[in-house]
């Protein structure tokens, strides 16, 4: 696992949330991406959250009511991800250098922001908003991390 990563993710995500340890949380935790709160509704919001494995890999998990386009499961399954349009979760492994598929997924959900009456979800075009915003600043907090690994690997040499 790499510890850098999941600690630059904790860094960027659980200030909302008060640790006192925040590196000794579980590895095995996923870290919540989106910018769910507590006046969300459970059964209407789009979960993001982050799985941190090997070598920098991480796991994306989108859960909720949400409607899964036919390019959404093709882009995922192009990826070796899985796709459940029953559970609504989509999962996608990848590691920081294939950051952009997500910009590709984003404007996949994007093209589904008014479709939330065919999952009985008729806050989808906010939510989906809302989703595409929390995807693309997970974007940028990967990118983030990818220049500061570089700059480490230069200063270390």
């Amino acid at each position: 696992m790499s510890l850098r990563l999941r600690r630059y993710l904790i860094d960027a995500y659980e200030t909302r949330r008060s640790t006192q340890h925040p590196y000794k949380v579980d590895p095995k935790l996923p870290i919540q991406v989106d910018d769910q709160d507590d006046n969300d509704k459970l059964n209407e919001f789009c979960n993001i959250f982050c799985m941190v494995g090997v070598k920098s890999s991480f796991t994306i998990e989108l859960t909720g009511t949400f409607p899964m386009s036919q390019s959404m499961v093709d882009l995922v399954e192009i990826y070796g991800g899985t796709v459940s349009r029953e559970q609504g979760r989509l999962s996608l492994t990848l590691t920081p250098p294939q950051i952009e598929a997500l910009m590709d997924l984003a404007d996949r959900i994007r093209k589904t922001s008014f479709m939330g009456d065919s999952v009985n979800n008729p806050n989808w075009l906010s939510v989906s908003a809302r989703t595409i915003s929390s995807i693309y600043r997970f974007v940028r907090i990967i990118k983030d991390f990818n220049t500061s690994q570089q700059q480490s690997d230069i200063l270390a040499e």
